[in-house]
């Protein structure tokens, strides 16, 4: 019934409306389509009626249901339930638009109000009969305020729809036709553009998830990975909470305990450490949190302390430190731990991971080791090294804490070499233990026994209120020495020479205290043995005066400033000349005569013994040589006179002895056997190991060999038939005591038969009176010396003694 251009009107917008839903805009992450295909609908009904509103409506049903369902009935229930709802809303509009009009509303304003009432009646005729389908099928009753507030958005969309195709079709009356083909176009180009932005958008956003899941997928792998590495992990391992609370552990913390998981969880971390360690521990731990690096919100847990050392580390993130913890059994085992942040996955809240590892046997190796290095392996007491480590801690402290003083005992043992010769060195190693542990049971508790090396010790007692407490503590010590003990079936008494200083003294290092400790010791053997001296600053002067000393007798040796003298030796019966002791004397030009017992114990300390031993050999015999040349009957026969030198322990253990002799003989071109060396008894003895050799080779040149000092020692008995020895000299002591204790002239006679048994001459030294003359005269002593008989002799005098003939004093 429409005019042609009415009609192609409406054929248009129909067809418009039907391209326009084959082109909706979905609503990103949802099921529902933003169409514009409303406005045209909304436009044909105030333009054309109600009939053309139904057409488009069905129109656009029918391509929404045939693109979004298979369903025959879909796609024939939705166009016509379109097509009813927009009959009732064309209806209504007509009804509505007639009443506003007779109201005296204008046109215009009548048309649009009545469309935006149309729009909101169309929203609801499109929507309550699938709800109330659903509804239905779900049996639940329908909810107009779910309805109201899940497709509310709708409404607003159906409403602006009608809006817009108001304002659409009024501009259509003013302007004409261009002003739909304008807002054709308008929307097209809209509808495009929306549509490749939330396209864009949503291949962004399906990006973006992509990512996140693989993401999530990862971080599941790796909470898997971490659950499946701490279960089976080889190191213990314990994640703590903040409050100091084990939250789990895994199997080996469970073996290394030796408890079971149960036993550990819930339960304070601190339990399985050891009491000792638990305070470290805990600092460690509080550290941590309060790093600037810590989780946030991380709070200190309250768990155990541990011994740190070396070894530990910390920084802001973690800390590692070795400390004890108790297994199930109530044992300590040492462990590494590494401590660390870590944050439940589970519930976001920060906490610990704990990582132990088992190093017992590690630091039980360790402090063998230490031991070892730090303790003697013959008495178990401290070594060099720790002493002087303890000392110089000591000194250290001193220096900034006055009260902090101390004091340091030197000990040597009295006549350890004896003993350590005579009765072999498993003897000498049961003195030094035996005397070991009687230090270290006279000490103070917290005094520091060491051995230093050889028989030398060294005790270090800090905190001492007055040197008195030194001195006391000395004569203790030689007070337990002193008590006799028994090595392999022979009574011996320890002694020990004891040297005391001061950290008063102002001392800067160890090895400055122990050389004046030393001195002092040095100071008290001098005095006798089995005595204490406190260190004092003379000291030093005396050392510096020993050192001068020794170098004027290096120059004295080599410049010839050195002179020796002889004392005759003479045959009792018949009395005569039969030999000589060659006797070195030092004329100093600025201290005058310097004794024999001075520089000679000198050269020995200095090494300087071996070459003044050599000096005199060679101007002795080379006198001897000249004296039988100007008197011929020195050399006579059975009367032969011979030349007595002293030698040292030194000289023995000398390689060079032998050939430096024979060379002075034959370069002299005197006899060997008219040259004796005279050995000390204590010398002998005490280098007897390596004497023996030396011995052994002069007695193959010829040369004769006499024990000096006879009788002070005690263990050269048993060698006397078996060593190269031609003559025995009785000490002066016991030569000089004889008018005093009848005893010692029964072991006169003890030494003189022993002599005699033995093949051995026996020659008595020190005859200072005629009574002792006679009394060895008649005792059987061969050989005498001594003032009596004649005073040591320059050379010029004792060419006028031979040029005389010798009568027996009277």
């Amino acid at each position: 019934a429409l005019p042609w251009v009415a009609l192609a009107q409406v054929q248009l917008g129909v067809l418009l409306v039907a391209v326009a839903a084959c082109f909706p805009v979905q609503i990103p992450r949802t099921r529902y389509f933003i169409g514009v295909t409303d406005v045209f609908v909304f436009a044909l009904l105030a333009l054309h009626g109600a009939p053309a509103a139904v057409l488009a409506a069905g129109a656009e049903g029918l391509v929404g249901a045939w693109r979004s369902s298979q369903r025959l009935t879909s796609r024939i229930s939705t166009p016509a339930a379109g097509s009813l709802a927009m009959a009732a809303s064309g209806q209504a509009y007509g009804l509505l638009q007639q009443a506003l009009v007779g109201q005296g509303v204008g046109s215009h304003g009548a048309m649009l109000a009545a469309l935006c009432t149309v729009g909101l009646l169309y929203f609801c005729c499109n929507t309550l009969p699938l709800l109330a389908v659903v509804a239905a099928k779900n049996n639940k009753p329908l909810s107009l305020r779910d309805w109201a507030q899940s497709y509310g958005w709708l409404a607003a969309i159906s409403l602006a729809s009608a809006m817009l195709a108001g304002l659409l079709v009024m501009n259509s009356r003013q302007f004409g036709l261009v002003v739909i083909v304008v807002a054709v176009a308008v929307t097209a180009a809209v509808v495009a553009l929306m549509t490749l932005s939330l396209r864009r958008h949503e291949a962004d956003r399906a990006a973006q998830e992509a990512r996140l899941a693989e993401a999530q997928r990862e971080a599941q792998l790796n909470q898997q990975r971490f659950t499946a590495a701490f279960t089976h992990a080889a190191v213990g391992m314990a994640i703590v909470r903040t409050d100091g609370l084990t939250q789990q552990v895994n199997q080996a913390l469970c073996r290394l305990l030796g408890q079971p998981s149960a036993a550990l969880l819930q339960r304070l971390f601190t339990d399985v450490l050891h009491p000792g360690d638990a305070a470290l521990f805990r600092r460690r731990v509080e550290a941590l949190a309060q790093s600037p690096n810590a989780a946030p919100n991380a709070a200190p847990p309250a768990a155990p302390q541990g011994p740190g050392n070396a070894g530990d580390a910390l920084d802001g993130n973690a800390f590692s430190m070795e400390l004890r913890c108790r297994d199930g059994s109530g044992q300590d085992l040492w462990v590494a731990l590494h401590c660390s942040h870590f944050i439940d996955p589970a519930d976001a809240l920060p906490g610990l991971i704990y990582q132990l590892h088992d190093i017992t046997s590690r630091r039980l190796a360790e402090d063998r080791l230490h031991h070892t290095a730090y303790h003697d392996s013959l008495t178990d007491l401290a070594n060099r090294s720790c002493f002087i480590e303890r000392l110089a801690v000591a000194v250290d402290a001193s220096g900034t804490d006055a009260e902090h003083g101390f004091g340091v005992l030197f000990l040597d043992l009295d006549r350890f070499k004896i003993v350590n010769d005579s009765l072999g060195h498993s003897a000498g190693n049961q003195l030094l233990r035996e005397v070991a542990r009687r230090l270290a049971d006279s000490v103070r508790p917290g005094d520091l026994v060491a051995r230093l090396g050889g028989d030398e010790f060294a005790v270090l007692a800090e905190r001492l209120d007055n040197p008195g407490a030194a001195l006391a503590l000395a004569q203790r010590l030689l007070l337990a020495l002193q008590q006799p003990l028994l090595i392999h079936g022979t009574e011996v008494q320890p002694g020990a020479s004891i040297g005391i200083t001061f950290s008063d003294l102002g001392y800067r290092t160890a090895d400055e205290i122990l050389r004046d400790a030393d001195l002092a010791m040095y100071a008290a053997k001098a005095g006798g043995r089995s005595r204490v001296a406190l260190f004092d600053h003379s000291m030093h002067e005396r050392m510096a005066e020993k050192l001068k000393l020794e170098g004027e007798l290096r120059r004295a040796i080599g410049e010839g400033q050195l002179s020796v003298v002889y004392q005759p030796l003479f045959d009792l019966e018949p009395y005569r000349l039969s030999g000589f002791e060659a006797l070195a004397r030092w004329e100093h030009p600025e201290r005058g005569p310097i004794s024999p017992t001075v520089f000679i114990a000198l050269a020995e300390e200095s090494g300087h013994i071996e070459a003044l031993t050599h000096w005199v050999i060679n101007q002795a015999v080379g006198q001897l040589v000249a004296w039988r040349i100007g008197h011929p009957q020195l050399a006579g026969g059975g009367a032969a006179v011979d030349m007595h030198v002293n030698i040292s322990g030194r000289d023995l253990a000398n390689a060079n002895l032998v050939p430096v002799v024979r060379d002075v003989l034959q370069q002299h071109g005197l006899p060997a056997q008219c040259l004796t060396l005279e050995i000390t008894e204590t010398t002998l003895m005490g280098k007897l190991e390596t004497a023996l050799d030396t011995l052994a080779a002069l007695r193959k040149v010829g040369v004769r060999f006499s024990i000096d000092d006879f009788g002070t020692g005690y263990s050269s008995l048993a060698y006397l038939s078996t060593l190269p020895i031609d003559s025995l000299k009785i000490d002066r002591s016991f030569v000089m005591g004889m008018s005093q204790a009848p005893q010692n002239v029964e072991i006169v006679r003890a030494v003189i038969n022993l002599g005699q048994s033995l093949g051995k001459k026996v020659i008595a030294e020190g005859i200072e009176t005629l009574a002792q003359l006679a009394t060895l005269k008649g005792l059987g002593v061969q050989v005498g010396q001594g003032y009596l008989l004649s005073r040591p002799l320059r050379p010029e005098q004792v060419g006028a003694l031979l040029g005389h003939k010798v009568s027996e004093p009277v």
